[in-house]
């Protein structure tokens, strides 16, 4: 459920605070007064793409917030979890940042994260529907999209299987496309990948092997330094001339002479045994550069062979990958493209008897998924006849028209809604209706019989209710209401039917300020305000007690039918 939004520096919108309830939430105000403003920030909210333009004049930052309870936090913590991102309370905060420098920022729960993960749990949180929305349903691509989502819970696996098994075909077909059949072409591929391949082999590369030459020879490459200095420890330790004393010699001599004075002072034993040990450690240092110098080799062919090898080795990294690692590495893609093409035949044989054997399970699942849906087309068919009838369309009738299609992803069914709205007129396709009242009742329909099945938790529409009135507009009310016994429901609604049935009402205007500034506010109403506002609705500008009294007749009316509304 959407809790509170929080919108600043959006189009008119200065600064905005809306706390919604559970239940059937109505935005009503006069015509341009921002009410559409409001969902437009919450369809950014939730990934729609933003615009600097919508920043507020002379401001640098929009900002919009919305809290939310959700119900279903299992899917959505399955989501989040995998993103470092925890739910806290039952609560889920999203927020977007859009910057004139076009560094936009989004957050959830204070986090930063990517627009498409607000993208990816938005379909759980929110359902905007408006005009746009109604217009896709007049694109014929989306209607099989809603016959599945009706019938979800029968299909759900074998849509899963027949998936895969067109994404395993369109890959085999990918790789028999991919196989080069030619063999000129084919003899001059083989030639060049085992002469890179032999090239590689004679190399006899190891891991890691150029770090441990190059550390070789940069010994080797210094080893006349290191002799020297080698000997210049040597000779510090173990002097060499006899008119001078070694450092060893005198920690020696000092050794001895504290060693006669260490049965009078235990601080005085403690440097005496501290002094043998440096001793006898410069002992060891002494004997270990005496092996270390007398094993020293100024070997030129060894620095020469390594020379040559570390040459080898930067010659194949040149042609064949940046380290030893992708050089094996490639040579083991060769040793594959190679054998491919040696065994080029056995292997399209190999591919096109699994082609054929997938083809014939994914026309199993396929056939097998088409008759769930042809089956639940009907019941379909008469849900939403019932709606329509309830919105004074009975006699309308719609009609879910298959077709067989090429194999794809989603099957071999091609889904158009047909519709006939008056006795003896022809089914013809939704995108021929001209009535804008009338496909706003049709999408409202789909909506109401798909409340039950939906996952997403709160449902926003958008002046749904646009070329109704009369007994259709109530018609359309009791409808909205029905859905928000089951989600929550927020309503952009210019109809006074649509209002009076409203749980909750919410009042939008617009106004200048002292600045010159046009700004949009929203507050809620309480019961007379609320009379005011649908007597306005019915009479104009202008309010009279006649316009108040329908207005409040209105209002009891409403109340009574919503306790006879399951």
């Amino acid at each position: 459920m959407l809790s509170e939004l929080n919108i600043k520096n959006f189009a008119l919108i200065d600064k905005l605070n809306i706390e919604f309830q559970s239940g059937f939430n109505v935005l009503t105000g006069e015509t341009g007064a921002g009410k559409s403003i409001i969902l437009d920030a919450l369809d950014i909210l939730m990934g729609a793409r933003a615009y600097k333009e919508i920043i507020r004049t002379d401001s640098k930052t929009a900002y919009i917030e919305a809290l939310f309870h959700p119900d279903k936090l299992d899917e959505i913590n399955e989501v989040l979890s995998e993103n470092g991102i925890s739910v806290e309370d039952e609560m889920l905060l999203v927020s977007r940042e859009i910057n004139q420098d076009g560094r936009n920022k989004g957050r959830i729960n204070g986090q930063l994260v990517t627009v498409s993960l607000i993208q990816e749990i938005a379909p759980y949180l929110i359902d905007i529907h408006g005009q746009h929305e109604q217009q896709s349903l007049l694109n014929e691509d989306t209607h099989l999209l809603i016959l599945d989502q009706y019938v979800k819970h029968d299909i759900k696996g074998l849509k899963e299987d027949v998936k895969g098994y067109y994404k395993e075909i369109s890959e085999i077909k990918n790789k028999l496309n991919n196989i080069d059949i030619d063999e000129q072409s084919r003899a001059r591929k083989i030639d060049l990948y085992q002469f890179q391949i032999d090239e590689i082999k004679k190399a006899d590369l190891k891991e890691d092997e150029d770090d441990k030459l190059h550390k070789k020879y940069k010994k080797l490459s210094n080893m006349e330094e290191i002799y020297a200095l080698c000997g210049e420890i040597e000779n510090l330790i173990n002097a060499d001339d006899y008119k001078q004393s070694g450092f060893m010699d005198q920690v020696g001599h000092y050794m001895k002479r504290l060693e006669d004075f260490t049965e009078y002072d235990d601080q005085l034993a403690e440097f005496q045994k501290a002094l043998q040990t440096i001793y006898y450690e410069m002992e060891e240092l002494s004997f270990g550069l005496d092996d270390y110098v007398a094993n020293i080799d100024f070997n030129q062919e060894e620095l020469k062979r390594i020379e040559e090898r570390l040459d080898l080795i930067n010659r194949l990294k040149r042609k064949y990958g940046e380290s030893i690692e992708e050089i094996l590495e490639y040579k083991k893609e060769l040793e594959d493209k190679l054998n491919e093409l040696k065994n080029q035949e056995q292997i399209i044989e190999k591919l096109e008897n699994r082609l054929e054997k997938l083809k014939k399970e994914y026309d199993n699942k396929a056939d097998e998924l088409s008759k769930i849906r042809q089956n639940q087309a009907e019941q379909f068919e008469k849900d939403i006849k019932d709606q329509l009838a309830d919105l004074a369309m009975e006699k309308a009738h719609l009609k879910v028209q298959f077709n067989k299609a090429n194999r794809s992803e989603t099957g071999i069914d091609e889904v158009k809604f047909l519709i006939s709205t008056n006795p003896g007129e022809d089914l013809k396709p939704l995108s021929k209706i001209i009535s804008g009242g009338e496909l706003s009742r049709i999408m409202l329909a789909f909506k109401n019989i798909m409340a039950d099945i939906d996952k997403v938790e709160t449902i926003i529409f958008d002046e749904v209710d646009k070329g109704i009135g009369g007994k259709t507009a109530q018609k359309m009310a009791e409808k909205l209401y029905r859905i928000s016994n089951k989600r929550q429901v927020i309503c952009v609604s210019h109809l006074p039917q649509v209002a009076s049935m409203g749980d909750y009402h919410y009042y939008i205007n617009k106004n200048t300020r002292e600045d010159q500034k046009t700004v949009t506010n929203i507050r809620r109403l309480n019961q007379k305000e609320t009379i005011e506002e649908l007597a306005r609705m019915l009479g104009g500008v202008k309010l009279t007690d006649t316009t108040k009294s329908h207005a409040r007749e209105m209002l009891k009316m409403a109340k009574e039918k919503q306790g006879s509304i399951e």
